[in-house]
């Protein structure tokens, strides 16, 4: 048992110093160099720097030389031919004890590590809806670069022939003043330049599909296509995406515990229907904590009094942020197994897994003073005339006024996003962020 403990010590107490120092040196610095990791480097850094695939695939080996070199040292000490007394059956038995009290830990280690591999294939390696076919050859944003992604809610339901893009979000990083800058873009929204001097007629929520199923017409393929008509409309670069399905969103939720959210304005939808609800669904004014099913609803909603599709994406980026200071704040990292099977069923992206580490320390430093929130709504949008547009209900975009929104909201690093609410006329100058440096 204490050779099981620590490699070694079982030896030291039976007089082997010799072979305890060479059990236990080895055990000592591992357990040393741990420790250190532990207490030198940020948890949210640590945790994900483990999961990277690399670094997990040499994880996974540690764990298991670090099995052996403890089983070895028990056997050696039960076995010690220097005592003339043999174990007999209860001494066998009580080896076998100790021996799986001994793999237990490992054996976790090495679950948690294959759902972490599994999952990573999953996120990383993309699907159907979140291909692209045009991966440039030149290096992606650096660690002083802003960094804009694109993530893409997908609706893909029972009864869908197709999935639909239910929501559009733009989360762009500034590593350099540790702010971000969200904006929601209209589902209904018409005419977008594509970035090569064309524009697409129908609503944007159709793009991705639409470029995916011609291919002839769209080489770069639905996602790339998508993203570079949301960078043209911005003004900015769009360097990756991450499409989120709606129904796994619930379990990535569920997977951290819930989120909490203070209602300002009480929502009532009798006829929403939908992701485990069967029949309306409403909430009240205050601090509420949602599960998945009903941070969901919360976030989709929209036919409650006073409700559009404006107010509804303004929820959606309420819900992201909830789940942002759950994750690194409410300590959802350490409950792994449960939040990567979520995310790995939920979640695709072309985000180079190697960013995670230095995105999770930017997530754990960013407060939430320096997060800004815009929606593009009237009247940098407006909902066409009858006859103006054939695609029924949609808005069109006033680019112009657009493009400055996403100036001021997309500055160059170290300097203060500004946000812009409907009947701001002027955008307030750049200014550097107090204490942002390179």
């Amino acid at each position: 048992m204490l050779s099981a403990l620590i490699p070694g010590l079982g030896q030291a107490y039976n007089g082997q110093r010799r072979l305890a120092l060479a059990l236990f040196i080895p055990f000592a610095i591992v357990v040393a160099l741990g420790g250190l990791a532990v207490v030198l480097v940020p948890a949210p850094r640590l945790i994900a720097s483990a999961i990277v695939p690399g670094n997990l695939d040499k994880l996974l080996a540690l764990n298991l030389i670090v099995l052996a070199w403890r089983v070895v040292a028990l056997v050696q000490a039960f076995f010690d031919t220097r005592f003339e007394l043999r174990p007999a059956g209860l001494g066998v038995i009580g080896l076998a004890i100790v021996l799986v009290v001994t793999l237990l830990p490992h054996a976790g280690g090495a679950y948690i590590g294959g759902i972490a591999r599994a999952n990573f294939a999953q996120i990383f390696g993309g699907g159907v809806l979140s291909a692209r076919t045009d991966r440039e050859s030149g290096p992606g944003p650096g660690p002083n670069d802003r960094m804009s992604v694109l993530l893409v809610g997908i609706d893909s339901g029972t009864g869908r022939d197709h999935a639909l893009t239910d929501s559009l979000i733009v989360v762009s990083v500034d590593p350099v003043g540790k702010a971000v800058s969200m904006t929601s873009l209209p589902r209904d929204l018409v005419n977008v330049p594509l970035g090569d001097g064309r524009t697409f007629g129908p609503k944007l929520n159709s793009l991705l599909s639409f470029a995916t199923d011609h291919p002839k017409d769209y080489p770069a393929g639905g996602m790339r296509t998508l993203e570079n008509a949301v960078g043209a409309l911005l003004g900015i670069r769009i360097d990756y995406y991450a499409t989120v399905d709606l129904g796994g969103f619930i379990t990535m939720v569920d997977a951290v515990g819930g989120v909490d959210i203070n209602v300002r304005q009480a929502l009532d939808d009798p006829k929403y229907r939908g992701f485990g609800v069967k029949k309306g669904w409403s909430i009240t004014v205050g601090p509420h904590h949602l599960d998945g099913i009903d941070a969901l609803a919360y976030a989709r909603i929209r036919r409650s009094v006073g409700q559009t599709d404006f107010t509804r994406q303004g929820r959606q980026q309420e819900i992201l942020l909830a789940l942002r200071s759950k994750v690194v704040r409410g300590g959802a990292l350490f409950n792994l197994p449960s939040l990567l099977d979520a995310v790995g069923r939920t979640v695709a992206t072309d985000l180079p897994a190697e960013r995670l580490p230095d995105l999770a320390v930017l997530a754990n430093e960013i407060s939430a003073k320096r997060i800004v929130r815009v929606v593009v709504r009237y009247p940098l949008v407006h909902p066409a005339k009858p006859g103006e547009n054939k695609y029924g209900a949609v808005q069109l975009p006033d680019t112009v006024a657009i493009l400055a929104m996403a100036e001021a909201l997309f500055p160059p690093v170290g300097t203060v996003p500004q946000g812009w609410k409907p009947g701001q006329s002027t955008v307030p100058s750049p200014s550097p962020i107090p204490g942002a440096g390179p």
